[in-house]
């Protein structure tokens, strides 16, 4: 969910305006039909709980982007718990990484390190063929193949 309110924080941080742009560009890309982004429930919830309806209706607007929309399942779910226990990730993240992962998605794309770390450790153990990446990493190394960089 952070990337899809990035463009509401505080732009006076070099970092939160560089990720912007990334994400903006991420968004290009989707709105020409170069990438698909997927929605999932998980977003719908997250999203669901903004209390700035400004940015709650934004987000609405942006997930609109996206090609579809990942339901619960119980392989979700069983992924999300093997990541919570064995990652260290956050109950939510997981359940986000994890609907990423059993969408097959190439990347998941977040502003969180710590988030990028933790999966990217548990991915090279598990073997898992999503990557987690920053915005920015993502337009600068991954980019051109989507016609941006």
């Amino acid at each position: 969910m952070n990337v899809y309110n990035r463009c509401f924080d505080d732009q006076n941080q070099f970092r939160i305006r560089l990720e912007t742009a990334a994400i903006e560009g991420i968004f290009a890309l989707a709105e020409a039909k170069r990438l698909a982004l997927l929605w999932s429930f998980m977003l719908d919830y997250e999203n669901s709980l903004n209390p700035h309806e400004d940015r709650k209706e934004g987000v609405e607007l942006l997930s609109r982007l996206c090609t579809d929309t990942i339901v619960p399942s119980p392989k979700i779910m069983s992924l999300a718990r093997s990541l919570l226990k064995r990652s260290k990730v956050k109950a939510r993240d997981a359940v986000h990484l994890a609907c990423a992962e059993t969408a097959e998605c190439d990347y998941f794309v977040t502003c969180d390190d710590a988030l990028i770390t933790a999966f990217e450790r548990h991915r090279r153990r598990r073997k898992l063929k999503m990557k987690a990446i920053n915005p920015v990493e993502f337009i600068r190394g991954e980019g051109e193949k989507y016609g941006q960089g």
